[in-house]
């Protein structure tokens, strides 16, 4: 049931990454560094989530355990496993953090149990590898049990929220009442956006620290314009050049993508993007609807990950088939302008190489959440200096300012303030190259992993 990924052991890239954030900032790494070493004593600074691989905090801890490890820290991640009815227990309170009630079901009684009784079952094999001196560091709610459970058998237990929403009603409420209990043994607790805290865990100490993106990743390392086509060709949004197959980092590109289409970008034609699941939070037909009835001039793409590369998660398939019919249902104009693009999951760096050139080619990202923890593909895209328009929900308010470094619209549900703003940056009304340099700048601030390490650092030294 317990699993421990794979990860590098170094950071490979640690002599850029100085030189990226000059000497003050690493100098203030080395110290975050040495001191979680000295609180550890010896000990391993465990983080412990649900998945190995997709969604923002299994691709941090990539990054983060090598990283820790080039600095002198001893650490350690396993991942939790467990039935479809634990599960199904946490997508739904996954849900109700959002804010949304999801599928309508409890979270009684019979939840908890089903709930603690994986969660002790993990607990068993994790004693196999723990040690007093060992520090938890637990992530999201489907590990928030575990605090009840192993925090007496450690040195300490902290627990980290990646989601939240910006005001709470019936659905948090519920799942705040669920998940409450469990954390009156955390030696702290860590949000990435202080309006996320819930009222009744303000007697708790609780440490602000936000998500971060590495410069060198697959989503994220820099694309020369040739790489950008060549991925673009591979997802039948450009026509294919004359010259010799893919090598080095693009060799990977061997999976088959999914384009629903009528027509592609022509060249010159502005190219707006959104990469998100098919999720209803992301809201992706609404995009789509608010393109249609407000841009006319550009090409829209709208692309997340191929619904059927995820049988386990059928409300993705159902919203993709939502977007399907609605663009199906657009003037064969407005059709042949946006294009539903599904990527292959099979090979999770081609996944993120492609997300990567969609972004770079794209003249505008976008991002109309609902609601969002703190949404990391805004992050990326700000990081290759690109204007984002979005949605100020969640953590999105804490990366951009509006008409500073992208643009805002304060109602995620108004499809006519989101279209009038895609439609200005479409017609040339923005400065883009600015913009876009803030953006870049902004991460460059606030986002990186030695904030993360620092942040840390901080939360430990107690």
């Amino acid at each position: 049931m317990l699993t421990i990924p794979r990860t590098e052991r170094e950071f490979s890239q640690l002599g850029e990454f100085f030189d990226l954030i000059g000497p003050e900032r690493a100098r203030r790494l080395h110290d975050a560094a040495a001191e979680i070493a000295k609180r550890l004593d010896g000990g391993t600074l465990w983080h412990v989530n649900s998945t190995a691989a997709g969604g923002g905090v299994a691709e941090m801890l990539h990054i983060l355990l090598p990283l820790y490890r080039s600095l002198g820290v001893k650490v350690g991640w396993l991942v939790v496993g467990g039935d479809g009815r634990f599960f199904e227990v946490t997508k739904r309170l996954g849900t109700a953090l959002y804010g949304s009630p999801g599928d309508g079901g409890p979270l009684g009684p019979a939840e908890r149990r089903a709930y603690l009784d994986v969660l002790s079952a993990n607990a068993g094999e994790m004693r196999e590898l723990l040690g007093r001196r060992d520090v938890l560091l637990l992530h999201d709610h489907q590990t928030a049990g575990l605090v009840e459970i192993l925090g007496g058998e450690v040195s300490a237990a902290y627990w980290r929220c990646h989601v939240g929403v910006d005001e709470a009603g019936p659905a948090s409420d519920a799942a705040w009442d669920f998940l409450a209990p469990f954390l009156s043994g955390a030696r702290g607790l860590v949000f990435s956006v202080p309006w996320h805290v819930p009222r009744r865990l303000s007697d708790h100490r609780v440490e602000v620290v936000p998500p971060f993106v590495s410069p060198f990743s697959a989503k994220n390392r820099d694309l020369d314009e040739e790489a950008v086509r060549t991925c673009l060709v591979h997802c039948g949004l450009a026509a294919s050049a004359a010259g010799p197959p893919a090598s080095g980092p693009l060799r990977v590109l061997r999976h088959p993508v999914r384009l629903v289409a009528e027509g592609t970008p022509s060249p010159g034609e502005p190219s707006l993007v959104q990469v998100s699941r098919w999720d209803r939070l992301k809201d992706m037909d609404g995009v789509l609807t608010a393109f249609a009835a407000h841009v006319d001039k550009g090409y829209l793409t709208l692309a997340g990950p191929d619904p059927l590369g995820i049988p386990d998660d059928v409300e993705q398939g159902a919203w993709f088939d939502r977007c399907l019919t609605a663009w199906r249902a657009l003037p064969a104009a407005t059709r042949r302008r946006v294009g539903l693009l599904c990527l292959p999951m099979a090979d999770l760096e081609e996944n993120a190489l492609l997300v990567n050139a969609l972004q770079r080619s794209a003249d505008v990202v976008l991002q109309k959440s609902l609601a969002e923890g703190f949404g990391l593909t805004v992050t990326e895209a700000m990081w290759k200096s690109r204007v984002v328009v979005a949605s100020a929900v969640g953590g999105i308010r804490e990366q951009i300012t509006h008409g500073e470094n992208g643009l805002l619209v304060n109602d995620p549900a108004d499809l006519t303030g989101f279209g009038t703003l895609l439609a200005r940056v479409a017609e040339g009304e923005v400065d883009t190259g600015g913009m876009g340099t803030r953006a870049r700048l902004k991460v460059l601030r606030d986002f990186l992993p030695d904030r993360e390490v620092i942040g840390t650092a901080r939360l430990l030294g107690d």
